[in-house]
């Protein structure tokens, strides 16, 4: 499971472990980013206490602000196209009564009020779908780590039973990788 090299620095946040635990391997980093531990977590056996709320991540620099640049949406042109829509609905209804003879006024008229009506509609909605999205940046960038971790496991646990067909649960299996990630050997050294 080596084959997967991890760029701490490339990630959005940085991991905070309490004085004098040891430092985890960086695909644990990688795969838990944001999630929030519980008070009397204890990822190994041993492991100092953990401090009352501790912050366990960090913005980890520009890396941060990367992250949510390439996942936020593309300016869209949606917004533009029926903010143009309004304008030349609200346009033909100002200029309608002028520039149009008798009755060709009434329908001209009605013209440019359906595309006001539509391109507000547009506008309003297009603002809405823009609008909802994740409150709060750290529950974002979970979601994302808890999607990575699955389809790193999933796959690890098939290449696992592939090289080894011995009967083991796929929570055994993950329980397995993590233990292992946070033995002594796996960073070589403790946090000071």
């Amino acid at each position: 499971m080596n084959k997967h090299v991890v760029d701490l620095e490339a990630l959005p946040l940085r991991f905070s472990p309490p004085d004098g635990w040891r430092k985890p391997h960086p695909l644990f980093i990688s795969l838990h980013q944001g999630e929030p531990f519980a008070d009397d977590w204890m990822p190994y056996p041993g492991a100092p206490a953990i401090p009352p709320s501790w912050p366990w991540w960090e913005e980890n620099g520009t890396s941060w602000y990367r992250f949510f640049r390439e996942r936020a949406p593309l300016p869209t042109r949606a917004l533009g196209n029926w903010f143009s829509l309004a304008a030349l609905g609200l346009f033909l209804f100002a200029v309608s009564p002028f520039a149009l003879p008798g009755w060709y006024i009434a329908v001209g008229g009605v013209a440019s009020l359906v595309l006001l009506a539509l391109g507000i509609r547009g506008v309003i909605r297009t603002m809405k779908s823009q609008a909802t999205g994740p409150l709060e940046p750290i529950e974002a960038i979970w979601a994302w780590a808890q999607q990575r971790r699955d389809e790193y496991f999933a796959q690890a646990y098939a290449t696992f039973r592939r090289h080894d067909p011995q009967e083991i649960s796929v929570d055994a299996f993950i329980a397995s990788q993590e233990a292992a990630w946070w033995d002594e050997n796996s960073a070589a050294a403790e946090n000071s």
